[in-house]
């Protein structure tokens, strides 16, 4: 099944690709009995009622500047099949142009729990990137990245490798919803991503080495 979907992608059969990848999945849940491929750790899968009932109050809708008769639905299967054709379609020729550009940084992100679109896809597609910066962005080192946990205590948020304008964060205690699993990971990513401090220091010289945890590596949000 996995070949046929492969096959069909590099054919650039798209809607047929993503039907394959379709079944692919619903072998992958049915086999393992997960609760959900998004996060291998989870009981049930993610509860988004909540989300549906937020976005759709007024206030809401006001603050994103949302018409007030559009209705949010989670997962709506219009916009799902209007996208189907897509799924399948790679964004490495996307991210490779804003690299070339040399004008925008950029931030890639998976929780390390994610089996549906995860860390190893992730790192084989980087990998494949035609940019001049790649081989500095390889040999990069690895850095451990800590928050602030319960008693100030430091705790494992997860691993980040940049050079140049990329940069990419694993997220430990997450899956595919990062900042439902994660938030307060997810909020110091953004804000050390956006302010470069931290783990996220403009020029790497805080990356730690051989996974040593790096000096001033918790983000400290309130530089934001």
């Amino acid at each position: 099944m996995q070949a046929e979907a492969v096959a069909l992608t590099e054919a650039a059969r798209w809607r047929e690709a993503s039907d394959a990848r379709g079944k692919v999945v619903s072998w992958l849940e049915n086999t393992t009995g997960l609760a959900t491929l998004y996060d291998y750790v989870k009981q049930r899968p993610y509860a988004t009622a909540a989300v549906g009932k937020l976005v759709n109050t007024a206030e809401a809708k006001a603050a994103l500047g949302a018409r007030p008769d559009v209705v949010w639905e989670d997962c709506n299967h219009e916009v799902r099949a209007a996208m189907h054709d897509d799924m399948m379609k790679s964004v490495k020729p996307e991210v490779e142009a804003l690299l070339l550009r040399g004008r925008t940084r950029l931030l890639l992100y998976q929780g390390i729990r994610d089996l549906h679109i995860g860390v190893v896809s992730a790192e084989a597609w980087i990998k494949e990137l035609r940019w001049g910066g790649l081989r500095a962005f390889q040999d990069a080192e690895r850095a451990v990245w800590r928050i602030s946990g319960e008693g100030g205590e430091e705790e494992l948020a997860g691993y980040v490798q940049r050079s140049g304008a990329l940069t990419h964060a694993v997220v430990y205690g997450a899956g595919h919803l990062v900042p439902a699993d994660n938030g307060r990971a997810a909020q110091e990513m953004i804000e050390g991503w956006v302010m470069q401090t931290g783990v996220f220091e403009q020029g790497g010289s805080r990356l730690g080495l051989r996974g040593l945890t790096p000096a001033g590596a918790r983000i400290d949000a309130a530089a934001a």
